[in-house]
């Protein structure tokens, strides 16, 4: 079963990240399940990682695929476009983040299912 706590940063969250707004990280339950004398995770740690990276590959979407302006509707004359080739979405945003940014995102993912990884040894171990 998956639980999935996304809520909005509150003023407080923001002060205590050095006034940053981060993102949440949902919250996904793991069960260890005992079926036919075989303990399991369920979802697998590779299931969880593919969860978490959909999650974050999600957020970045929001942006990346928000719809740009169409200045063509706003020109008194018509053009032939002066030869520019039109972009209809911002998808090329994401070169323009920061690697040490993008490296981040993918370590604090990489963080939880290391921890995530370490719980589930624990028990099938």
């Amino acid at each position: 079963s998956e639980a999935y706590g996304l809520s909005a940063l509150s003023d407080t969250e923001k002060t205590k990240n050095g006034g940053k707004a981060s993102v949440k990280i949902p919250k996904i339950s793991v069960e260890i399940l005992l079926r036919n004398q075989e303990i399991s995770a369920q979802p697998s740690v590779p299931a969880t990682r593919s969860l978490f990276l959909d999650e974050l590959h999600a957020y970045m979407g929001i942006v990346c695929t928000l719809p740009r302006l169409n200045s063509g509707r706003f020109d008194v004359f018509e053009s032939e476009n002066g030869g520019r080739k039109t972009v209809s979405t911002f998808h090329d945003l994401i070169h323009s983040v920061s690697s040490i940014v993008m490296s981040d995102a993918y370590s604090a993912v990489e963080d939880h299912i290391r921890n995530l990884t370490i719980f589930v040894n624990q028990w099938l171990g």
